[in-house]
Order: C-alpha cells, then structure tokens, then sequence
C-alpha cells in the first residue's frame, strides 16, 4: 500500500517470515514527527539527504548510509535539516522476535536487550539491513531473505545492545548439517524456509545457519541451488528433456535453470545435454 499526503510518499508492508514486521520504505520533505512512540523497535536506514533526530537527552543527524536504532516506547522527534529532506527504509519489529529468530529464547523471554543507538554507522550491518528490506518488497526467496536477515540481527545484537543473552556457540554439529543437507537434497522442488531445515536438523535456525556455513562453505540458500544444478545435470544425462528437468529440480522454469545452470557448470543445459548424444 502506497500513501501520498503533503510532501510524504510511502509505501508500507507486513512480512510474517520476518517476525512479524512492519516495513516501509518513504520520501519526505517540508515535514516533521511529531514525538512519536512505537510499540516496537525502530530501524531505519537513511538512503537520502538527512534528519535531525531528537530523543531524550540527545540530539543527533543522520544522514545517507546512517541506521538509527530507537527501542519500542522511546520518545523521539524528527525533522529535515535542509529543504531537500530525506528518503528511509524502516523496519518495525519487537526486540523478543528477533531473539527468537536466533535461538537466544523461545520469544517469551523478560530479559530485552536495550539497543545502543540512536544512530549506528556500520557499513556491513546497514548492508545487511538493506538488502533484507529491499529482498522483502521484491519477494525474493523466502531462504535467502531469512539468511540475511540472520546475519543481521546477529551483528545488531553482538554489538549494538545492551546486556544482551550470550549467543549460543554453534558447535561442531555434523550430525545436523547431515540432516540438513538430506532435506534440502529431498525438497528440491519446494520454497522451503530456514525454520524448516532447522526442524528438520533440530537445531535453532541462527545455530544451523552457522554451522553449515562452516561446514560446507556457503549457505544453505546456496548450497540449494547448486543441488537443484546437480539433480538437474544428473536428468540430463538420463536423457530427460530440458523442460521436464528444469521443473523436477525445483527451477521456475527453463530459463531459470539456464542462468544457474551457465553460472555453475559454466556451460548452458543445451551444450551440456549435446555432450551426452
């Protein structure tokens, strides 16, 4: 939903696999908030200009490439500094969702860290905070956006809260990344979620996550895609049609399959299948 009102343009947005958030993505200029609240955590990313943020006892200006933090209940004011004004990617979501994203609790935990903000300047996390919020408007896989938004709240909680839970260690845990990689290997043709293969492997998603990055290299979300090529080449050599392998191997369709297929094997489905004739 897109709202104009004044010199305001905005679009916001719910995304249940991301805890429950609210996201919105908006242009303003000539306007000012006037001392709001929010039952949630705040996140924003400034993308344009600036705005002079105040909080209780502080002051402060962010500015493009700046993230400003403020917990759920905090007083906060916000105003342009120039005429221009700003653009902003805001993420609304409770601090106890985001540990349970993690493994730190089962959500229902009384002990919130506090966040250290407001504005933090760090460019790996607001890289990780945009692509999370841009992935979530364009609905890229559900696996991917759920990795990323992992990363992220890991780095927001190892470093920007306070009297944050100990993150649990991951551990050598190859048992579970056995398991894990049986599920993706037998759900090549299904959108599946992180919260699924942690299931699947009985450790908590953050934990998983983790390991099989250690284990194997590279991320489930990746690894996926590199089996779906596997299980796709393996039909090919069958002598199965390029449409009828695409679709088994949980490709969107042909072309889909094309572009893994030249990025991974370096050779198109077509050259590949000409050199089992």
């Amino acid at each position: 939903m897109t709202r104009r009102l004044g010199h305001v343009s905005t679009k916001i947005w719910c995304a249940d696999d991301l805890g429950g958030a609210e996201l919105l993505r908006g242009q303003f200029s000539d306007f000012s908030y006037d001392v709001p609240t929010h039952d949630k955590a705040c996140f924003a990313l400034i993308t344009r200009g600036a705005i002079r943020i105040r909080t209780r006892g502080t002051e402060s200006v962010a500015r493009a490439g700046d993230l400003y933090a403020i917990d759920a209940d905090e007083p906060h004011a916000g105003w342009p500094v120039d005429r221009n004004g700003w653009s902003l990617r805001t993420l609304y979501v409770e601090i106890s969702r985001l540990q349970a994203f993690v493994g730190n609790d089962n959500g229902q935990s009384r002990h919130v860290p506090a966040l250290t903000g407001p504005i933090i300047r760090d460019a790996r996390l607001t890289h990780l905070f945009r692509a999370v919020h841009s992935d979530s408007e364009e609905a890229t896989p559900a696996l991917h956006r759920e990795e990323r938004y992992i990363e992220f709240i890991t780095r927001l909680f190892e470093r920007y809260t306070h009297n944050a839970p100990p993150m649990r260690s991951p551990g050598q845990e190859l048992r579970a990344i056995r398991l894990a990689r049986d599920f993706l290997d037998h759900h090549l043709d299904q959108h599946v979620r992180l919260t699924d293969i942690a299931h699947a492997a009985g450790l908590p998603p953050f934990q998983l996550l983790r390991a099989f990055e250690r284990a194997t290299g590279m991320t489930p979300h990746r690894y996926q895609r590199q089996a779906r090529v596997r299980f796709a080449a393996g039909l090919i050599r069958l002598g199965h049609a390029l449409t009828e392998a695409a679709l088994a191997a949980g490709f969107a369709d042909q072309a889909h399959m094309t572009r893994s297929f030249r990025s991974t094997m370096g050779v198109t489905p077509g050259a590949y299948r000409n050199a089992y004739l």
